[in-house]
């Protein structure tokens, strides 16, 4: 026989049980949101750091720069695994020293280095070993940036943030699991006399847990869903934000994280699915624990 719930639907101790372990849901779906934007900002720097590289030209005391520059992009087209290569102007190498400078004519007199750059095929990459030695020797002045240093630094920064991310989603974990467990002894304490009851009639510590149990599955189902939902709807409204002026934020990364392709969406909705099905698992295993331990100590 099933057992029906003899926790009233109204009892404090599980309607605060409910909102808690909602707010913990809503808060471990967007950490997990979070990681996923995460992942995808850095998987699209780290890619365009590796499919472009960097040749600085730097002006010698009577030397062309100008010449140089261009004999350093003929190396570069004549390289194999070079797609292509592009002299970026005075006025980039300005932009990228105003944030340093300011905005000063002064940068205009200063002899700045010429920069190339150079898309590289991801299928069929060049020597750059041999190539940084090409140049070396045909252009003393140029120098190879394959940006090696970023992509180290952006796998340590994912690296850590994945690790954050854990330790937040285990803290909830810890967290929820207390909170489980003191809501079941305050709701077994409030209905001892019931229990009671239940024992004296002969019914085992099996069938009461079954019966406290079916409470315990109602509210962290209703909690589990109620925060990834909650989660999913802000993360919508920050994709509001940004969509109308079309900007490349933090707006338009998480509308880009609920409406992608078909098949990175469900990965992403799956994702966040395992909130209220992770949810509701470690309350029901946690209050079973927490159940029988204090029927057996009774």
């Amino acid at each position: 026989m099933r057992p029906l719930s003899i926790i009233p639907a109204h009892a404090q101790p599980m309607r605060t049980l409910t909102f808690a372990l909602g707010v913990m849901c809503y808060l471990a779906t967007l950490a997990l949101g979070g990681l996923m934007l995460v992942e995808a900002a850095l998987g699209q720097w780290a890619s365009g750091i590796s499919s472009e590289i960097t040749v600085h030209v730097t002006p010698r005391s009577g030397s062309d720069v100008k010449a140089e520059t261009a004999k350093a992009l003929d190396i570069l087209s004549a390289t194999d695994g070079i797609i292509s290569a592009r002299e970026l102007g005075e006025r980039h190498v300005e932009k990228l020293l105003e944030p340093w400078l300011g905005a000063t004519p002064a940068l205009a007199e200063l002899p700045l280095p010429q920069l190339i750059a150079a898309a590289v095929d991801p299928k069929s990459p060049p020597d750059l070993k041999a190539l940084e030695r090409r140049l070396a020797s045909a252009v003393p002045g140029a120098s190879l940036d394959t940006h090696h240093l970023w992509q180290t630094k952006l796998v340590r920064t994912a690296s850590t943030l994945r690790r954050l991310s854990l330790a937040i989603l285990v803290l909830i974990a810890f967290s929820a699991a207390g909170l489980v467990i003191f809501a079941t002894r305050s709701v077994l304490d409030a209905n001892r006399g019931v229990i009671d009851v239940l024992s004296l009639v002969g019914a085992s510590d099996g069938f009461i847990a079954r019966a406290v149990k079916g409470r315990f599955l109602r509210s962290a189902s209703l909690a589990g869903l109620s925060g990834m939902l909650g989660g999913i709807a802000t993360f919508a409204v920050l994709g509001l934000i940004d969509s109308p002026a079309g900007n490349s934020g933090l707006g338009a990364a998480s509308a880009e994280l609920l409406i992608s392709a078909p098949s990175v969406a469900a990965a992403t909705y799956a994702v966040f699915l395992l909130v209220p099905v992770c949810a509701t698992l470690l309350s029901l295993a946690t209050a079973h624990l927490a159940i029988m331990r204090q029927l057996r100590g009774s």
